[in-house]
């Protein structure tokens, strides 16, 4: 794959804080650019995915209860966290008239 330059506008602390992270993990400033924008990307993608995927199941009349939902919130970090819940509201969206 062809790779394409690009240059960046960035505001003197955020250089200033790449630069610092480029020294301290002795990386150029372009890898940690690269890897930055790469994670943001994918994390972006994600999200749509994730976004989608609720839109269907609440189309589709499929929920979780914010019961289910706080106690897992709840668990984050503890020592018997939860496992992600399951849907458990099943209704079944109205037909048009």
């Amino acid at each position: 794959m062809q790779n394409h330059s690009l240059s960046l506008r960035l505001k003197p602390d955020v250089q200033a804080r790449l630069q610092a992270e480029a020294e301290a993990s002795e990386q150029k400033m372009a890898e940690i650019a690269v890897t930055a924008i790469e994670t943001y990307l994918e994390g972006q993608a994600e999200k749509r995915l994730q976004l989608e995927q609720a839109i269907v199941s609440a189309d589709e009349g499929t929920f979780i209860s914010s019961e289910k939902m706080d106690d897992w919130i709840a668990s984050w970090g503890a020592e018997n966290e939860l496992p992600e819940p399951e849907p458990d509201i099943f209704l079944k969206p109205s037909k048009p008239v």
